[in-house]
C-alpha cells in the first residue's frame, strides 16, 4: 500500500480570523476605503480592522493605493484550503515547505508564500 498523508490548513492568526475574512469579504463587494470598512464592519474596531488589512498587505494578498484597497484574487484558493484537506500520496518527510509550497503553487496560487504567511499546514498520516 501506498503511503498516504492528510494535508489540511488552519488559519495562523487565530485570534483575527474573523476580522480578516469579513475584510476581504468587505472589499470584494466594493467596501474599499476606511470609512466604508468602518460603517459595514461595526462589530470590529478599527484596530482589529487595521490588524486584518495589515496581516493581508505583509501576505502580500491586499494593496493599499490611494487610500483603496484591494484584495489579490489567491484570497480564494486560501478561503477553500482553510475548509478543505487534501490526501496526497506522500510520506510525512516527503511533505517539507518545498513540497507544500509546489502544492500550493500547483492550485493556482500566483502568490504562494502569501498563502503559506495566512495559513498553517498540518500534516497527519491517513
Amino acid at each position: 500500500m501506498q503511503p498516504q498523508i492528510e494535508l489540511s490548513f488552519v488559519w495562523r492568526r487565530q485570534s483575527i480570523k474573523e476580522s480578516i475574512i469579513a475584510v476581504t469579504k468587505a472589499v470584494g463587494v466594493g467596501f474599499n476605503t476606511k470609512e466604508k470598512l468602518t460603517a459595514c464592519l461595526p462589530q470590529f474596531s478599527i484596530y482589529r480592522i487595521a490588524l486584518a488589512i495589515d496581516a493581508l498587505i505583509t501576505a502580500g494578498m491586499a494593496e493599499n493605493n490611494l487610500g483603496v484597497l484591494s484584495i489579490h484574487p489567491d484570497m480564494d484558493i486560501v478561503f477553500e484550503l482553510a475548509d478543505s484537506k487534501l490526501v496526497l500520496p506522500l510520506t510525512v518527510d516527503e511533505a517539507d515547505a518545498s513540497m507544500r509550497r509546489v502544492i500550493i503553487n500547483k492550485l493556482g496560487s500566483k502568490n504562494p508564500a502569501g498563502v503559506e504567511s495566512l495559513l498553517h499546514a498540518k500534516i497527519m498520516e491517513a
